[in-house]
């Protein structure tokens, strides 16, 4: 009967420790959930910087095109004013 009263005692601390462990593991895992979302709200704020500098570079390669062209007309009529000059 000891032994057996000493186990159920010793199962007991046992289970509380468990039980302190199982809350400490749950306190663990709810500050990461916070980390979680507060990483996906950084990950969802990084997109849309993204997209604005996809956005950005787009509105930057219509202007480089323009440009292209304007120098393209500006080669053209040189070549047209140095003919011209030789006649």
């Amino acid at each position: 009967m000891a032994d057996s009263t000493g186990e159920v005692i010793s199962n007991q601390g046992k289970i509380k420790s468990n039980q302190a462990s199982i809350l400490k593991n749950q306190q663990g895992i709810k500050s990461k959930q916070g980390t979680i979302v507060d990483n996906q709200q950084g990950l969802k704020g990084n997109q849309k910087s993204i997209l604005a500098n996809q956005a950005a570079i787009l509105k930057n390669q219509k202007a480089i095109l323009k440009n292209q062209k304007t120098l393209d007309l500006i080669l053209k009529n040189q070549v047209t004013i140095l003919k011209l000059l030789k006649k």
